[in-house]
C-alpha cells in the first residue's frame, strides 16, 4: 500500500510540474520565452519602478552586460527557479520609449559564446 501511495504522489508531482510549465510558457509566443511584466504600462502611474522581462534563456549562458530592452540598458539580472534569465529595466526609461495603444519591446543581448539573441513581447500602453 505504501509503495502505491508513493507512486501516486510521484505521478501527481510530475503532472503538476508539467502543467505549471505549460501555463508559464503559454504567456508568450516568443521562441525565447520573452515575457514583459507588467503587460500594461500605465504612463501616468508608478508601477513599482521596474519593468521585468522573463525568458527561457539560461542565465549562465548570457553576457549580462550586453542585455537591452529596445535600447534601454539592463539594471539588474537574476535567475528564476529554473535558472533562466530574468532582467529588470528602469520603468521610467522604458515608459519614455513607448506610446499608446501598444508597444513591442525587444530584448537583445549576446550569449557568452558570442551568439546574439533577440526576442519580443507586446504590451498595452495606457496614457
Amino acid at each position: 500500500m505504501r509503495k502505491q501511495l508513493v507512486a501516486v504522489a510521484v505521478v501527481v508531482a510530475g503532472a503538476t510540474v508539467l502543467v505549471g510549465q505549460a501555463l508559464s510558457n503559454s504567456r508568450t509566443d516568443d521562441a525565447l520565452g520573452v515575457a514583459v511584466s507588467p503587460q500594461a504600462l500605465l504612463l501616468g502611474s508608478d508601477q513599482g519602478g521596474s519593468v521585468t522581462v522573463h525568458t527561457a534563456i539560461p542565465l549562465s549562458a548570457v553576457d549580462r552586460s550586453s542585455i537591452q530592452l529596445s535600447g534601454v540598458d539592463v539594471v539588474s539580472t537574476e535567475a528564476d527557479s529554473c535558472g533562466n534569465l530574468v532582467a529588470k529595466f528602469s520603468e521610467d526609461a522604458v515608459k519614455a520609449i513607448v506610446a499608446p495603444p501598444e508597444a513591442t519591446l525587444t530584448l537583445t543581448g549576446v550569449m557568452k559564446d558570442g551568439e546574439s539573441f533577440a526576442g519580443s513581447d507586446t504590451v498595452r500602453v495606457v496614457p
